[in-house]
């Protein structure tokens, strides 16, 4: 009869645990489906547009590591998802770092928040530009449905 008294607690015991995990579980700690962004945005620079990019998600639910394709007249990219709302998209090699967009060796690292569409561009140029040096450069911009 002990044991039995014991199973019966187990098994209420194992049951309110179930249903405790599946209500924890079933929380949503954040709506993941706020950091996709799809369509055409303008990116927006201190006094210019800096490009226009067509994002597309690649992934359903967005998660740590989705991936998003960017295309624009300027540059074709891959960003991924970071966490925080936060998205990043590097490209190396020959990129428009010049300040007339012409392309030279640098890198490009955009970093962007997918809730407020607040971002910063970092500029690194290595290869020769018309009047400018190699140097860095961190431009502000603002992503703007179009």
């Amino acid at each position: 009869m002990g044991a039995t008294v014991r199973m019966g607690t187990l098994g209420r015991a194992a049951s309110l645990a179930f249903v405790f995990c599946a209500l924890l579980g079933a929380a949503p700690l954040a709506h993941a489906s706020d950091d996709i962004l799809s369509g055409t945005y303008e990116v927006v620079g201190p006094n210019t547009i800096l490009d226009t990019w067509t994002i597309t998600t690649n992934c359903g639910e967005v998660s740590i590591g989705c991936q998003a394709d960017i295309h624009s007249p300027l540059i074709d990219g891959q960003a991924t998802y970071r966490g925080a709302h936060t998205w990043m998209m590097t490209l190396k090699g020959q990129v428009p770092v010049c300040p007339d967009k012409t392309t030279t060796k640098g890198a490009m690292v955009y970093v962007w928040n997918s809730q407020t569409l607040q971002g910063q561009l970092t500029a690194i140029q290595q290869g020769i530009c018309q009047m400018t040096r190699p140097g860095q450069e961190q431009i502000p911009f603002t992503l703007k449905p179009a």
